[in-house]
């Protein structure tokens, strides 16, 4: 197990760009050792005007975007307390930056004007910035792109790291929750849980996206860790707007539930 603990201080060069392991959404109401972290970063973080964000919870037909100047919340799950229902995350939405994206992209983007934020994005927001202070545009994750492409949408936002707009990805280096053992949070993390979140690890050390990209081919347990892919996809965004000066740093990592790592991931020049 990595410490927790890290020097998180912010380099300004360069926007910071932040994945977020989400896991289950009971986390956006516990406090334990992720929400702290989650709230640390977020005090260095605090001074960019806008955030991007993509989360797994999205997924259209066609790239889509927030429209709406006030952002609703989103309960999209069910089965929970209903003190988690009861979360608001009020935020105002960053429709200006739309032109711009699509001028990056080549081409428009479909506008959501009732989409709100979903629990894969105000989930970790409610801990990494409570007072919903500052403007959010979330982007949607395309399922009908491979994940070469998803890699080179990624490349063409780089250029929003240069606007002092934090990017945001939400997802999970592991996601298996039929065999998560959902009675106790501090369970053991299982053998393939472990091996794979190495890979993930390792492969961005060595800046190797060839393995994210071929990933069906290079890890023999990449479907049992996801049997469906939504919450990997979010991993290209981090991957694929990672410039050379960048400083890699995990800033949080550890096990709930014996199959999730809730693993960070931060680039900042």
């Amino acid at each position: 197990m990595e410490s927790i603990k890290k020097e998180m201080k912010i380099n300004t060069s360069a926007s910071p760009a932040l994945f977020v392991s989400h896991g289950s959404p009971m986390n956006a109401i516990e406090q334990n050792s992720y929400t702290q972290d989650l709230n640390s970063i977020g005090k260095e973080l605090n001074t960019v005007d806008a955030i991007v964000v993509i989360s797994a919870h999205w997924q259209t037909n066609g790239v889509t975007v927030t429209a709406s100047e006030n952002l609703s919340t989103y309960h999209d799950f069910r089965g929970f307390p209903d003190e988690l229902f009861q979360v608001r995350y009020p935020a105002k939405g960053a429709i200006n930056l739309i032109p711009e994206i699509e001028q990056l992209i080549g081409k428009p983007l479909l506008k959501d004007k009732n989409r709100g934020l979903d629990h894969g994005a105000w989930g970790m927001l409610v801990h990494l910035f409570p007072n919903a202070t500052i403007p959010i545009l979330q982007i949607s994750i395309d399922y009908n792109k491979t994940y070469a492409q998803h890699y080179e949408l990624a490349k063409n936002l780089v250029a929003l790291r240069n606007k002092n707009i934090l990017l945001l990805f939400s997802g999970n280096v592991t996601h298996n929750f039929s065999h998560a053992n959902f009675h106790n949070i501090n369970a053991k993390p299982l053998e393939w849980a472990i091996k794979f979140d190495e890979e993930i690890k390792n492969a961005i050390l060595k800046n190797d996206t060839d393995f994210f990209i071929h990933i069906d081919k290079k890890s023999d347990v990449y479907i049992i860790n996801h049997p469906t892919p939504e919450h990997y996809i979010p991993i290209f965004y981090i991957i694929g707007i990672r410039i050379k000066d960048d400083k890699l740093t995990f800033t949080h990592m550890s096990w709930q539930y014996d199959t999730i790592s809730m693993r960070h991931i931060l680039f900042n020049s």
